[in-house]
């Protein structure tokens, strides 16, 4: 398995399956059509893997990085997988530069859980032909990062043994997840909060609702976005200059960017979801998050510190009895696993970072080192933005 020979479309491989490198940005928009249906008959469908997602990252820092997406076609040629990488250019200390590809809109974007794109009826053959030919590529590319990969969807196993059979080296760092599976209802979700939680949230909610001293208001149209996103970004930035630091929006202009560009879209389809509570006609505190396949992906928020304490727990449990009153099935905090996500009743969901290298001797240097792309060591030389 894995060999290929050369043929006017791209690499065939033995299996039958037609495999191409894309470095043309006119060539990889030509997907849009094919790139949803192959996303919904994956086990990796998840919105930072939609066409849209991409769309909005390359409408942002598309001039500035070169894409390298794997393309595998079946012998019917339909459309049997996607590696959707760019390549980002890295350097060890002062001496040897890596070409380092990663997930195409991973950053900066606060995606998570990605995965190479491959219809689930054929993904054995699919991983394999992706490996095979990154293989065959080795002189075009040194290694792959893909940190935050899903276990429990079999990703990570799946390209683990993909490149296993290419004898690529690889290292993967686990990493926990905190998901909170939702119920049928409220009463049940409230239930499942601990005693002193339960009564806690009592207590704000009367200081902030009860009262009619605050409200909390859903996105609802194309107008009330951006004084939405306003508030997002002005309440992060007073959230974290407390503790000393600017905030990922004042810190990463190309985020805040990113949001501007993806939320209209993601409002089109029904997923984009932002809820504010506010005092006195003023924000106090806003999150912002997606509904998609069912799950509630919770992306950022912001809280007013100066305001009265509890202002994002309340917002907080307003989004997730909405989200239940949706008949969402989950409310995915992201990130890694916390006391504060504990609290929520979330339990932890296991994955890993994942750093793969080709047999070259330079990489040897990294895996035997125990050098990660995150440290000291291994930085990017150039951001693509």
């Amino acid at each position: 398995m894995g060999r290929f020979q050369r043929n006017e479309r791209g690499r065939q491989m033995e299996n039958g399956f037609t495999v191409e490198i894309l470095q043309d940005w006119n060539r990889i928009l030509s997907l849009e059509r094919e790139w949803n249906p192959l996303l919904r008959q994956s086990r990796s469908d998840i919105v930072f893997l939609t066409w849209e997602w991409m769309h909005a990252w390359h409408s942002v820092v598309g001039h500035a990085v070169e894409p390298f997406v794997v393309v595998v076609r079946d012998p019917a040629g339909a459309l049997a997988g996607l590696a959707p990488f760019y390549v980002a250019q890295y350097r060890l200390l002062q001496g040897p530069r890596y070409r380092v590809l990663r997930i195409m809109a991973d950053d900066p974007t606060g995606a998570e859980c990605l995965d190479w794109i491959v219809r689930a009826d054929r993904e054995t053959e699919v991983y394999r032909s992706i490996a095979a030919v990154l293989a065959g590529a080795g002189s075009r590319w040194d290694c792959l990062w893909i940190p935050y990969v899903a276990e429990w969807t079999g990703a990570a196993v799946r390209i683990l043994a993909a490149v296993a059979e290419q004898r690529f080296f690889s290292r993967a760092r686990s990493v926990e997840f905190g998901f909170l599976e939702l119920p049928s209802d409220v009463e049940t979700f409230l239930g499942g909060l601990s005693g002193n939680r339960r009564s806690e949230l009592r207590r704000q909610r009367k200081a902030l609702l009860e009262n009619g001293r605050a409200r909390i208001d859903v996105c609802r149209s194309e107008g009330e976005l951006e004084p939405f996103l306003d508030a997002l970004f002005a309440l992060h930035h007073q959230r974290w200059r407390v503790r000393g630091d600017e905030g990922t929006f004042r810190r990463r202009p190309a985020e805040a960017l990113f949001y501007r560009r993806f939320a209209p879209v993601a409002r089109e389809k029904g997923w984009l979801r932002i809820y504010g509570l506010s005092a006195g006609g003023a924000w106090k505190a806003v999150q912002l998050g997606y509904a998609y396949n069912g799950v509630f992906y919770q992306i950022q928020e912001g809280f007013d510190p100066e305001f009265t304490p509890g202002a994002g727990n309340v917002l907080r449990a307003a989004v997730i009895e909405d989200c239940i009153s949706g008949k969402l099935k989950g409310y995915d905090f992201l990130g890694e696993m916390t006391e504060h996500k504990k609290r929520w009743s979330a339990a932890p969901r296991f994955g890993c970072h994942l750093f793969i290298g080709n047999r070259k001797i330079k990489n040897a240097v990294l895996f035997h080192g125990g050098i990660w792309p995150t440290g000291r060591y291994l930085k990017p030389s150039e951001l693509p933005v």
